[in-house]
């Protein structure tokens, strides 16, 4: 079964079926394999609209966790990543087959990957369809878990 990236928030807006959180980055997201997926490697905060018929039971002020399952993250590395690489590496090799001019090849390649990104930008409602966040109310162990934490980091 996948894991879940998970990030602590707050919750900022509570609408008809979804919830608005502010998450703060961490340190740990620059390990993170899903960073480029979420962005909050480059922010120190980032709002994310949680759909769920639970919103209702969210209050502003609220801390929370939002998830991803780790599966989607590699499924954003390949939309990412991987397929522009292809379309770029496709079109360099297409050019060198129509003209000479190496130059023409470089250019042919930052078209695609361009044109690549075009398309993926003009897709993008589609496809966040397929990245959806999930919500979770902070349990009493979670609380607990962090009470320790910061008591063991105060006595040190």
């Amino acid at each position: 079964m996948p894991e879940k990236i998970t990030h602590e928030g707050i919750v900022t807006q509570v609408g008809e079926n979804q919830v608005t959180v502010r998450i703060q980055s961490t340190s740990a997201c620059g390990s993170c394999h899903a960073k480029g997926l979420c962005n909050m490697s480059e922010k120190t905060d980032k709002d994310v609209v949680v759909k769920t018929k639970e919103a209702s039971s969210y209050s502003v002020g609220e801390e929370v966790d939002v998830f991803l399952m780790s599966n989607t993250g590699l499924k954003a590395v390949l939309y990412a990543y991987v397929l522009s690489l292809a379309a770029g590496a496709a079109a360099f090799v297409a050019a060198s087959f129509l003209t000479p001019r190496q130059g023409l090849w470089g250019l042919a390649a930052l078209a695609a990957i361009a044109l690549y990104f075009w398309i993926l930008k003009k897709t993008a409602p589609k496809i966040n369809r397929q990245f959806q966040f999930g919500i979770s109310k902070k349990g009493p162990e979670t609380q607990e878990k962090e009470d320790f934490e910061q008591a063991a980091g105060n006595s040190r």
